[in-house]
């Protein structure tokens, strides 16, 4: 007699919180009575479930004890009538002034009152919301909708998921302004989930602003997959602010041949931020640059994860990640530069530089190669220290006040990272918002 058995690990209080939100709140879900809208979901928190709350032991998350550091999960917002929202208010006047495609979702719906992308030329945009509500529309959407494996980010975004932007560049199409997605917590203690899905064709050229504010204790969890096509080029901006809330993110890039993606991340403050993604390589000749910026003060916890994965010859990736840390703060970056066989020509290099304002401050850096290819050029470095005392004395001996050198040093160091955005009105709102934060002290 042969006796099969199945053991599965019980559920520990980390993940039962979760899935007793889902338990709550699946019934008035989007798409709550659609049978494959339903399937989609459930598989995600299975997933979830296989996979459970990341925790200091998970190699990924080793510096980022979720568990430890997320001991509650709020209520699930984007339910109900759309929160009140003043946009230009809550991303500042020089984002706002930025002449740009918005999409807004506030409180965890998309409102197109206060959206402009709309029937914007060459670009297709639908609410993921909009396209779950019956099975025709939703077989198609989810289809084009997998789950990856191994992203518990991910999978949380795809089970709660109360809308997301579907944006699709018509091949060949240059957009002539950017489109901005600006995603507004409510001042309310609730939970937001999104999944956001973006392909641009063959030699579409676009730019695209992502804006996360949060307020109070909100908590944010959103998954971005992004297909970058043969010839296309994407810059891509993505600034994460907020005062006590938790936002998770995760990505998943996909470059084509000589495709170029460029993007820039600035995250200042919140008790927990985590952005993690995942760029492959898939044709010759493609390039990444990834520039990424942490200020952080009080007992803000900052992790950018990001593994670029060279499937393909002759492709080329930066990475440059500035972090300022004061007070109890810590930063994280995990940088890992994986060279597939057969990839030659690769090259990849990634830098991390840390400046501690004070002696309680700490950045971990864990940068790693994983190389299969014998002729690749690949480094990596990290350094991390406090301000030069020498570039202090010649400012403060030319009569600049102290509390001015610092700033102006602490801005020119992250200036390194930020310099990049060729955008005139971005790069105003991102050196306003740093300046913004170090007058904040």
């Amino acid at each position: 007699m042969t006796i099969h058995q199945t053991i599965t690990a019980a559920a520990t209080p980390a993940e039962q919180r979760f899935l007793d939100l889902y338990a709550s709140a699946c019934d008035r879900l989007p798409g709550a009575g659609v049978p494959a809208v339903r399937a989609w979901r459930e598989e995600a928190l299975d997933a979830f479930a296989a996979l459970g709350v990341p925790h200091r032991r998970v190699e990924a998350w080793k510096y980022t004890d979720l568990r430890a550091l997320m001991t509650a999960v709020h209520p699930l917002g984007g339910l109900d009538a759309g929160a009140q929202a003043d946009v230009d208010a809550s991303i500042g006047r020089a984002l706002a002034n930025i002449d740009s495609y918005r999409a807004v979702f506030a409180g965890g719906k998309f409102r197109p009152d206060l959206s402009t992308i709309q029937g914007a030329p060459g670009i297709s945009f639908t609410p993921l919301c909009a396209k779950l509500k019956s099975e025709a529309d939703a077989a198609a959407t989810l289809a084009a909708l997998p789950l990856p494996k191994g992203d518990v980010v991910a999978a949380l975004s795809t089970a709660f998921a109360t809308s997301g932007a579907l944006i699709s560049i018509a091949p060949g199409k240059k957009i002539d302004k950017p489109i901005h997605l600006i995603v507004i917590a409510s001042s309310e203690a609730n939970a937001y989930a999104l999944r956001h899905a973006i392909k641009l064709g063959d030699g579409a050229e676009a730019s695209i602003i992502e804006t996360h504010v949060g307020a109070g204790a909100s908590q944010a969890w959103s998954y971005t997959a992004l297909d970058i096509g043969k010839g296309a080029a994407l810059k891509h901006a993505r600034l994460t602010q907020s005062a006590a809330a938790l936002h998770l993110a995760s990505a998943t890039v996909t470059l084509g041949e000589r495709a170029v993606y460029e993007p820039t991340h600035a995250a200042i403050g919140g008790a927990l931020t985590r952005s993690e993604g995942t760029i492959h390589f898939t044709g010759p000749n493609a390039r990444a640059t990834y520039n990424a910026a942490i200020l952080a003060r009080g007992h803000s916890h900052v992790d950018f994860t990001l593994v670029v994965d060279h499937a393909a010859p002759h492709c080329e990736s930066r990475e440059l990640v500035k972090a300022v840390l004061d007070d109890r703060a810590k930063g994280v970056f995990q940088g890992k530069v994986a060279v597939q066989r057969g990839a030659q020509k690769t090259d990849g290099k990634q830098m991390a530089n840390a400046l501690l304002l004070s002696n309680d401050a700490e950045f971990d850096s864990k940068p790693e190669l994983e190389i299969f290819a014998d002729d690749v050029v690949c480094g990596h470095g990290a350094t991390a220290g406090q301000l030069d005392e020498d570039l202090m004395f010649y400012l403060r001996a030319r009569g600049i006040p102290e509390a001015q050198a610092r700033a102006l040093l602490i801005a020119a160091f992250v200036g390194a990272a930020l310099d990049t955005v060729d955008n005139e009105g971005l790069h105003t709102a991102l050196v306003e918002k740093v300046a913004a934060w170090l007058a904040a002290k």
